[in-house]
């Protein structure tokens, strides 16, 4: 009698661990990867998720749903019957398809005798009611149909059992947790293109497949499912949970997550103010001029920095341009105001128009032609030549010097503010091309560049960019800069065959593009430079085009930039030698 007991507690048992491996499984189909998993488990951890699915309350929660949707499917399908993937806990492998009142069986012992909450009719027979319709008579009448599985609302909270109160301990074959895969996404940038291949390795340690990835529809981003690749250019900045499936073999799907990085575009962060209208030192926020000559080109362009748009602060960085067409000279001067000095964008205005003013007129009249004249004895005695022009462009500059000075103590008497509100740097070259030959006479005084570039692989450096007192800080043009003794080490003169062009700029143009002293020296930065601007001095408007391209962003480069450009373009026809 023990032993008829016993077993017959075993096949009590056997059949409640079956209902709860069956209830398992619809449970962590729910959670796990399947084409369209219902709940997302971005934010639960399998832990968390195996204690919810093995739980008594879900359990009855599940074949509630089980029984219930079994019956609106029979009323809506009169005749048609639903299988169901039952699992067996004893045995290992597949799941196999099942008649769902085989599966209902299952539950009859916990769903007898329990009321309906919505009451039905008295002629409804139970669950075990032999009268129910079997699988081998389908049920035709609708009515009869409806009432074949009772609809329960109110459930036993024992229908499931944890697997501790199992006797048999270990034998409720429930689906485990998807293993885990360590996924890695490029990370992206808002606005720029993205193609970042999905990686990731499995739990041989050999590369995984990747399909049926999700993310959010608004960032801008599609998966290529032949090359397993995430492309387009995301718009939505920020950390973003990306859902998909893997395999290591192409069979067996698991559900993984990873986080894709979108950074936020740099540029987007920073403000464009527009200065004051009304300030008496009001200053456009751009500028430029394009000049064409006979045998040259001049363009230049100047921009106020970002650093200036984010402050609402004017653009201190100023130019001067000219060409004298009878006389054959060009004037090319960019100053840059300091940014710590108040008025110095009033101070580098002064200074270019003041000192090219005395530069051009002198260039155009008796000291242009005495110059010009010694140039002429240059191919048959470069030295001589040198020495009999260094001491009148020295002259030449140490005056504009003192005129661009005197303009900026003067205006600041005016306004009884200190010179040093003013501070600027000059920059100034002399120009004049014959055939193929280009002289140039350079001052040099403060940061930047100037430089006779080309041809390719080859510059000179017209001088070297001097610090002031401090590290960091640069020399400003002032009254003691006039009677330094090293007054004369600024001046540079030369003169190159097939020079490609002439570039003056202020250190917004060449900190970011040339970083060091040392980078001013190397042949490939200066040609890369030339690359890039190069097309744009083609263009109908190559002022604008540079206006638009002085707009680079290089992290932590976002002074005013200002760049004067001369060139020989192509396919010009030099004139006779002057």
């Amino acid at each position: 009698m023990d032993e008829i007991a016993k077993r017959l507690a075993q096949e009590e048992q056997h059949k409640k661990n079956r209902r709860a491996a069956q209830l398992e499984n619809m449970l962590w189909g729910l959670f796990t990867s399947n084409e369209r998993p219902f709940f997302s488990r971005s934010s639960l951890s399998p832990k968390r998720i195996e204690d919810f699915v093995e739980s008594p309350e879900a359990h009855a929660a599940a074949s509630h749903f089980a029984v219930s949707l079994m019956n609106l499917w029979t009323r809506q399908n009169p005749g048609t019957r639903l299988e169901v993937m039952a699992m067996d806990p004893a045995k290992s492998g597949p799941a196999k398809p099942i008649e769902f009142e085989e599966f209902t069986s299952y539950l009859g012992g916990d769903l007898a005798g329990v009321s309906d909450s919505h009451p039905t009719p008295e002629s409804t027979p139970p669950v075990d009611d032999p009268a129910r319709p079997t699988t081998s008579e389908p049920v035709t009448d609708p009515k009869q149909a409806a009432r074949s599985i009772p609809l329960q609302t109110e459930l036993p909270l024992d229908i499931g059992l944890r697997p501790a109160q199992v006797p048999l301990a270990g034998s409720v074959a429930r689906r485990p947790p998807d293993p885990k895969v360590t996924l890695r996404f490029p990370n992206a940038k808002v606005g720029q293109d993205y193609l970042g291949r999905i990686e990731g390795t499995g739990i041989s340690g050999a590369p995984v497949h990747i399909r049926n990835v999700r993310f959010p529809a608004d960032l801008g981003l599609s998966f290529d499912v032949a090359t397993e690749e995430l492309r387009g250019v995301p718009v939505v900045p920020g950390d973003h949970r990306i859902s998909l499936q893997w395999a290591e073999n192409g069979v067996d799907w698991y559900a993984g997550e990873g986080l894709l990085f979108v950074n936020h575009n740099p540029r987007s962060l920073w403000k464009q103010i527009d200065p004051p209208a009304g300030d008496p030192y009001f200053k456009d926020n751009i500028d430029g001029d394009f000049i064409v000559g006979s045998n040259l080109c001049i363009a230049v362009a100047s921009r106020r920095g970002r650093s200036h748009e984010h402050a609402g602060t004017f653009r201190d960085d100023d130019f001067f341009v000219k060409h004298d067409e009878n006389s054959g000279w060009t004037v090319l001067i960019v100053a840059d105001g300091a940014g710590s000095a108040r008025n110095s964008r009033w101070g580098s205005k002064l200074a270019v128009e003041a000192a090219g003013a005395h530069i051009a007129a002198n260039l155009a009249g008796e000291f242009g032609a005495r110059v010009t004249q010694a140039l002429g004895d240059w191919s048959t005695d470069m030295t001589a030549a040198s020495k009999a022009m260094s001491a009148p462009f020295y002259l030449l500059f140490q005056e504009a010097s003192k005129l661009a000075v005197q303009a900026i103590e003067s205006e600041a008497q005016s306004k009884a503010a200190q010179p040093k509100e003013y501070s600027t740097t000059l920059l100034a070259a002399a120009v004049r091309r014959d055939g193929n030959e280009t002289f140039l006479a350079t001052f040099w005084m403060g940061d930047g560049a100037i430089a006779a570039y080309g041809p390719r692989g080859k510059f000179r450096l017209m001088g070297t960019p001097d610090s002031g007192e401090f590290a960091g800080q640069t020399r400003f043009l002032d009254r003691a800069a006039l009677t330094d003794p090293g007054f004369g080490k600024r001046l540079g003169l030369g003169r190159y065959s097939d020079l490609t062009g002439v570039m003056l700029m202020t250190d917004g143009v060449s900190d970011p593009r040339f970083e060091t002293d040392n980078g001013l020296a190397d042949a490939a930065k200066w040609d890369a430079l030339w690359d890039e601007i190069s097309p744009l001095l083609a263009l109908p408007d190559p002022d604008r085009a540079l206006i638009e391209w002085l707009d680079f962003f290089t992290p932590g480069h976002h002074d005013d930039r200002t760049i004067a450009v001369l060139w020989r373009p192509s396919g010009a026809v030099d004139g006779e030698d002057r």
